[in-house]
């Protein structure tokens, strides 16, 4: 595993600020788009988000999700609304929810090391109570690439890996298996089978806690193939506890703000893992949030 430690020393040291706002999407060429498009061959898609609800599970800083009708056809009528003649009604619903909710993805402005952003950027010019005026979920482009599947549960031969990370070779024996070669703009995500526990909420919130994820030295075998996003199953992407004493979320820092890898939390990624389909065609769009730390996807696999 490498120095963490150093390598914050080495990044707080390595240059001024940029102006760099795709981080390592950027490693998603026009050409790359094209090459990716050609993956499918079934015509089948799977959906990696999970159904937004407001009996999810969820972490205490993000807060709860709600979803109320605020217009109900029922109530087209007089005196409540003029009338028409064609008995028109309508519905209409309102959410509430943090741009954390459910299956995520997380923007550069979201996590900071020593104070600073991707870039460079201090977090306090940048983030203020509406926003950030830069690195923000809007900045963050479509991303049509391929994507890749590590399925840790099948590497260790159970059916949910419930701690731990998977080491270099781990993923390196995987892949071979399966015939893959992770190339730069591919987006890799992890599955560790929390993605069948979604619905057993109670079970599904010790996660935060204690969970398999992506450890250090997978976040660093990523970043020396150029992948190009990342994610997992697992409520927070990486291994819970962390690897470093004492720390908090430091695959995240590594990865986003070290390196401009963003992440999707809480994907949806067992119906891929039973199908064994681990290399497809992915395609997400975040909301364009003016300024916001992330966004609820709902990305797709196509094969």
């Amino acid at each position: 595993m490498m120095k963490f430690v150093e390598e914050i020393e080495r990044w707080k040291n390595s240059g001024a600020a940029s102006d760099d706002r795709q981080g390592a999407l950027e490693k998603i060429s026009e050409s790359k788009v094209i090459e990716s498009l050609r993956i499918p061959s079934l015509g089948r898609i799977y959906r990696l988000s999970h159904t937004l609800s407001e009996d999810i599970a969820y972490r205490p800083t993000h807060g709860p999700f709600f979803y109320s009708v605020t217009l109900r056809s029922v109530d087209y009528h007089e005196p409540f609304r003029g009338h028409n003649s064609n008995e028109f009604g309508a519905n209409i619903g309102r959410l509430e929810m943090s741009d954390h909710s459910g299956t995520h993805i997380d923007s550069l402005n979201h996590i900071s090391v020593g104070g600073f952003l991707h870039g460079k950027i201090r977090a306090a010019d940048s983030i203020g109570p509406r926003g950030s005026s830069t690195l923000g979920i809007d900045d963050v482009q479509p991303v049509v690439t391929r994507g890749v599947v590590i399925d840790y549960p099948r590497i260790l031969g159970v059916d949910i890996a419930e701690q731990g990370a998977p080491n270099r070779s781990d993923i390196e024996k995987f892949l071979k298996a399966e015939g893959i070669e992770v190339m730069p703009g591919d987006a890799v995500f992890l599955y560790t089978g929390a993605s069948r526990i979604w619905n057993d909420h109670i079970r599904f919130s010790k996660l935060y806690d204690k969970a398999a994820g992506i450890g250090l030295e997978m976040a660093e075998w990523m970043v020396k193939h150029g992948v190009s996003l990342s994610g997992s199953d697992s409520p927070s992407t990486e291994v819970s506890p962390a690897e470093i004493s004492g720390s908090v979320l430091p695959v995240h820092q590594y990865l986003i703000t070290m390196n401009g890898i963003r992440l999707i939390d809480n994907m949806k990624l067992d119906e891929l893992a039973r199908d064994r389909k681990y290399e497809f065609l992915l395609v997400c769009a975040p909301l364009p949030i003016r300024g916001g730390t992330g966004s609820p996807v709902s990305p797709v696999a196509i094969v």
